[in-house]
């Protein structure tokens, strides 16, 4: 912990340090900055464009899991899926994201669930693959011992499958909201009238650093929440039977 809190400190003397280098229109300091985010939260306009991008990267994240951990856990234990799936989800993969989000707006709409399906699309095939390297990587001498105490297909899902896969879908979902996020702000920036993405690009044409990097401060804090007090305590409840290795 104080690790971590040294780590913030460190970063914020930094970025004081270098604010001095640059004039504030190109970088502004931590104090500027945050004075600027409490004033748009005076202003009352944060919550409802802060909501509105955390809706879409839940929604997104959602699909995309959906989708990328049945393809990677079925690509991982399925030579013949494995075979069929491979070229597809790379070709998935190098489609880039601007693309995804256009198709999604010209054939749903202008609309949140075009902007979600887009968010989906474009981060489940880097679930998938994940997903399926780490599958590939399980114990199988594991299924055999089963087979031979003739457990059930369920019982060897559930008892041997899902253990070793958990913990790679909780690497695809701590990776798969990194990349949700980025794409969430270039949806927003192409076709919805809130978000921080939105947000992002109005003061970038206006050319106001301090508005751009105060509403990059306020996202990047509500995902280091997410990430700090949510997903790593998750993490600790599903894994405290494991054996803390020490080197």
């Amino acid at each position: 912990m104080f690790v971590k809190v040294g780590s913030i400190i460190a970063a914020i003397l930094a970025w004081f340090g270098l604010s001095f280098l640059f004039p504030e229109t190109i970088l502004p300091g931590p104090f500027q900055t945050a004075m600027v985010l409490a004033d748009n939260f005076a202003n009352g306009d944060v919550f409802q464009h802060l909501f509105a991008t955390l809706w879409r990267v839940m929604g997104g994240l959602a699909l995309a899991m959906a989708i990328g951990i049945p393809v990677g856990v079925l690509m991982g234990v399925n030579r013949f899926a494995e075979k069929t799936l491979d070229i597809w989800v790379m070709v998935a993969l190098t489609v880039p994201s601007l693309c995804y989000a256009i198709f999604a707006f010209i054939w749903i709409g202008l609309n949140e669930t075009a902007a979600i399906v887009a968010i989906g699309l474009t981060s489940a095939p880097s679930i998938a693959i994940n997903l399926w390297e780490g599958v590939k990587n399980i114990d199988t001498r594991l299924f055999k011992m089963a087979k031979v105490f003739n457990a059930s297909r369920w019982v060897i899902i559930r008892r041997v499958l899902f253990p070793q896969v958990l913990p790679y879908i909780m690497a695809s979902l701590r990776f798969g909201l990194g990349i949700v996020w980025k794409i969430t702000v270039l949806v927003e920036l192409l076709g919805r009238p809130d978000g921080v993405g939105f947000e992002l690009f109005y003061w970038y044409q206006l050319a106001n650093m301090q508005q751009v990097l105060a509403w990059t401060l306020l996202f990047t804090i509500v995902m280091l929440f997410i990430e700090l007090l949510i997903l790593q305590n998750m993490e600790r409840k599903l894994f405290s039977w494991r054996p803390k290795v020490k080197i």
